[in-house]
């Protein structure tokens, strides 16, 4: 998991608001519920955990789950202990730790997920420390962004220079393509899902002041300052009330393959 001091202080600066500002995509989680129907006690690890929104969503809709967090950040970490608490569930534990230094038990996990994280990973190291913590057929799970799908979405149509600040995301053909060089992994499905938005242009710069994409983090104050005024022109210019846009992710699912 690269953790740039930047981005650990962007992290830690967020943690509070974090799950405020975000949205929980409810789908990718569904999809891993059924993958992992007919296991009676999932062992699961989710790498980049942070604040645990989609943790909690794991929790109530996958029975009899127990669950490690995973996060280089400490104050993320707290965040997510404390919302699983706040909704009475014991039934997972918290590590610290980046990818580089992570070790998962060999064997011990029937599935690893990772929710809109894995651009701030060393994404064949995460493959190879994933593949090392699944059990035979245990099950892989990204949730991410890809860049075309960041363009269409309202920062990349209307915040100016967002998508050119982001770099970090991947094409899905190349993830295909480290999946498939990972030693004992294989591809299975991926699922491109789409979600219609609407929010008031209020809360869209309440949420791009919290910075709830850490693409925000990569402009300095002034820049940021200057885009975001030009951002609010545009979406006034072009909605006259609610603003409305799509926005789209996909789900990539691969398993442990030995043979």
């Amino acid at each position: 998991m690269v953790a740039p001091s930047n981005m650990d202080q962007h992290f830690t600066e967020v943690a509070s608001v974090y799950q405020d500002v975000r949205t929980t995509d409810l789908e990718p989680v569904e999809r891993i519920a059924m993958a992992l129907e007919g296991l009676p006690h999932p062992k699961g690890a989710d790498i980049g955990c942070g604040s645990g929104r989609y943790d909690l969503s794991m929790f109530k809709t996958i029975q009899g789950l127990y669950l490690t967090c995973i996060d280089a950040n400490r104050a993320m970490l707290k965040q997510a202990r404390e919302l699983l608490a706040a909704n009475a569930i014991d039934a997972f534990e918290t590590r610290q730790s980046t990818v580089e230094e992570l070790e998962l038990e060999a064997g011990a996990y029937d599935f690893v997920s990772s929710f809109n994280a894995v651009h701030h990973f060393d994404f064949p190291e995460f493959l190879r420390k994933s593949t090392e913590g699944l059990t035979a057929g245990g099950h892989l799970f990204v949730y991410t962004r890809l860049p075309g799908q960041n363009a269409r979405n309202i920062w990349g149509r209307y915040f100016p220079d967002f998508t050119e600040k982001e770099t970090r995301l991947m094409e899905l053909g190349d993830m295909h393509r480290w999946i498939e060089d990972a030693p004992g992994l294989r591809f299975v499905s991926d699922a491109c899902l789409r979600y219609p938005r609407r929010s008031s242009l209020e809360r869209l710069v309440e949420q791009a002041r919290s910075r709830h994409y850490s693409t925000f983090s990569l402009y300095d104050r002034d820049a940021f300052e200057e885009a975001l005024a030009e951002f609010q022109n545009k979406v006034r210019r072009r909605f006259d009330d609610a603003v409305e846009w799509h926005d789209e992710n996909v789900l990539v699912h691969a398993r442990r393959d030995d043979d």
